[in-house]
């Protein structure tokens, strides 16, 4: 969960955190709670639920899987949605409380938040939720390698990272080996770009000689709604979509 978190984090995040050992079929929180924590399970299993009482089941979250996120991130006091209680034997599970999470974490850290959107939004998450997170990224060029169309995503993913690349050495190299690789007229890889945008990327690259960091932008937009038009619709039905939402702990009902 915790992806590309630095040190000082860690250690922040270590000196945060409280351990809980609650027993079976105690009631974390209820439907309706104040949110002020958050939750990673540890060991054993919970059970997510509505409308308590009458045991509306939603799935069950296990070791390395979270809960409780949403309640933490709103500045405002936000009720809990689901009623969470303890399935196993027993839970362990490691906790930190509202504010201490917002001091480690804020929204600094991306890839955590392109995780709670995930969550969020579930089976209405669109192509950009998905390619903000790592583990998205690659999902889905695995699913576009079985459409044969795994250069889109690589070429995006390369524009992505031209784009942030603030060394202008680098940025001549890496622009050259994008022409070459996807746009060129003979490229390996070539993707389907309109002739306005590979003739202006050819006079740029290869006689103007710029190479600024927004080369490649009309580019990647172009790209993207490709990938988006053609291939998303397919992805999210897929089985490749249902295990990176699995592997998140999003439960998809």
């Amino acid at each position: 969960i915790f992806w590309n978190t630095s040190k000082k984090r860690y250690t922040s995040l270590a000196t945060s955190v409280s351990i809980q050992e609650v027993p079976m079929d105690h009631v974390i929180f209820r439907q309706g709670d104040v949110g002020d924590a958050f939750y990673i399970i540890v060991h054993g299993s919970v059970r997510v639920e509505t409308n308590h009482d009458e045991g509306t089941n939603l799935g069950t979250l296990g070791p390395g899987q979270y809960f409780g996120e949403m309640s933490i991130l709103f500045s405002d006091e936000h009720a809990r949605n689901a009623t969470v209680v303890v399935s196993s034997d027993k839970a362990i599970l490691l906790s930190i409380d509202k504010d201490s999470f917002q001091r480690i974490f804020g929204s600094s850290n991306n890839t955590l938040a392109a995780e709670f959107e995930l969550r969020v939004l579930k089976h209405s998450a669109n192509l950009k939720h998905i390619l903000a997170h790592p583990l998205g990224v690659t999902s889905f060029r695995d699913f576009l390698e079985k459409e044969h169309a795994g250069e889109n995503i690589d070429f995006w993913s390369a524009a992505e990272d031209f784009a942030t690349c603030t060394c202008e050495s680098t940025r001549t190299e890496k622009a050259t080996s994008i022409w070459l690789l996807f746009c060129a007229e003979y490229a390996d890889r070539q993707v389907n770009l309109p002739h306005s945008i590979t003739s202006k990327l050819d006079d740029c690259i290869n006689t103007k000689n710029e190479f600024e960091p927004d080369l490649f932008d009309a580019a990647k937009k172009e790209i993207f709604k490709l990938m988006e038009r053609d291939n998303f619709g397919r992805y999210k039905k897929s089985t490749e979509f249902s295990d990176f939402m699995s592997r998140l702990g999003i439960l998809m009902l």
